[in-house]
């Protein structure tokens, strides 16, 4: 059985458009210590991360303190998207659209059944025993949910914290407990 703690990154700064170099704000760094906290008492076998700024650096701290790697993957990136998207509006009915058709993706985007297929991918190369912390994105850690509890995940994505926690129990490549920590 293999222990997966998926960490949503902390607050990010949303003046930086670029996904890849987009940094945490003064806040998401607390949050980032705040996680290794948590862990004090929890002993990892591995720490991997999407390769995107904000997820390497929530999971750093974490890293330090366990005296682990980072080790990224693009497998483990967010949901791709067309473009920037600076009208909130415009981004919430982009979003609601992909979650109501998993299959959707604009030019240049990726669909949320393609991030989920990834994601899910990507958790089936973790050894089948050990305790592994993945730095994370919200919108595909909503998805992994919503493989476990169909359905269920836009109601996730929308109410999900940064930093928030999602430990999942493994067994055979198949996810067979879930919960928020």
């Amino acid at each position: 059985m293999t222990t997966i703690y998926l960490i949503r990154h902390g607050e990010p700064d949303t003046s930086v458009h670029d996904d890849w170099t987009r940094p945490l704000t003064k806040l998401g760094q607390r949050q980032a210590q705040k996680i290794a906290d948590k862990f004090k008492n929890v002993s990892l076998t591995a720490i991997y991360s999407s390769p995107l700024n904000r997820a390497v650096a929530t999971v750093t701290p974490l890293a330090l303190q366990q005296d682990l790697i980072v080790q990224t993957s693009n497998l483990l990136v967010e949901r791709r998207m067309p473009e920037w998207f600076s009208d909130a509006q415009a981004f919430d009915e982009y979003t609601k659209r992909q979650w109501q058709d998993f299959t959707f993706a604009a030019k240049g985007g990726e669909s949320l059944a393609e991030a989920q297929t990834r994601y899910l991918d990507f958790l089936k190369k973790i050894p089948e025993s050990g305790t592994v912390a993945i730095g994370t994105h919200g919108t595909v850690m909503s998805l992994v949910y919503d493989a476990v509890y169909h359905g269920k995940g836009f109601s996730v994505w929308k109410n999900l914290l940064y930093t928030a926690i999602l430990k999942l129990k493994v067994f055979k490549n198949s996810i067979v407990n879930t919960s928020f920590i």
